[in-house]
């Protein structure tokens, strides 16, 4: 079942006791049941239509742009219908609207930077072209506004959207920016104990070569360095 805020005057379905069976524990009377399910959306017999939205988000993210959103759509029905919308309604219905414009602003952009991150094969995922046919800007104008972002020109809600997460380092305060990652290489040594002669240390490679076990860990150190420079040697 859905209710809307105690707040909202218009059309909404009733809390109701239901009584349980009780060998069952099932209800004993059904209040109302969809006509029809198609995934997430149900129609109900009252001509209403319903969409269940999933999130792991607290109410401090997901939940706050779910709400919103439900006072979007119920303005819209308001404008389409043509009904009178009171004056605090109308007021409600203009400041959901205004943030979640903002909020969907800070997710857009958020989206820009990723984009723009090196992905997993070190490159950027998308193009400032590619980004402009679906942002259906010019791509010049989506570079600089990348670059305005980069140098510390953020969304205003930037924050709220990143807030607890690993991303909110990036990008703002002096935050570093996102580093492309490095592939393995392939010969890269270290020094470790000798499991041979304990006491003792010696340099080994990602390759499986193994340096001369000594008691100087800086002269096991420079055999590694070399065998980086040479491995053939």
């Amino acid at each position: 079942m859905t209710t809307y805020s105690p707040n909202y005057t218009g059309p909404q379905w009733k809390i109701a006791r239901v009584e349980l069976d009780p060998e069952t524990r099932t209800p004993a009377a059904t209040v109302m049941e969809p006509t029809e399910l198609a995934g997430p959306t149900a129609f109900w017999p009252d001509g209403t239509t319903s969409y269940l939205l999933h999130f792991h988000g607290g109410a401090v993210t997901s939940w706050t742009v779910a709400d919103e959103a439900d006072t979007a759509v119920r303005a819209l029905e308001a404008v389409r219908t043509g009904e009178e919308i009171a004056p605090d309604t109308l007021r409600a219905y203009m400041r959901d609207v205004r943030r979640l414009e903002t909020r969907m602003t800070a997710l857009k952009e958020e989206l820009l930077l990723l984009a723009r991150e090196p992905g997993p094969n070190g490159r950027a995922r998308l193009t400032f072209r590619e980004i402009g046919e679906e942002l259906r800007q010019h791509h010049s104008t989506v570079a600089e506004r990348h670059q305005r972002i980069v140098d510390g020109d953020p969304a205003p809600w930037r924050n709220w959207l990143t807030q607890h997460t690993a991303r909110a380092a990036l990008y703002s305060n002096g935050g570093e920016l996102p580093r492309t990652p490095e592939p393995p290489r392939e010969h890269e040594t270290n020094v470790y104990d000798s499991e041979e002669e304990p006491g003792k240390v010696l340099a080994r490679c990602r390759c499986g070569w193994s340096g001369t076990a000594g008691t100087n860990t800086i002269t096991a150190s420079r055999q590694g360095k070399a065998h980086e420079g040479r491995p053939e040697a």
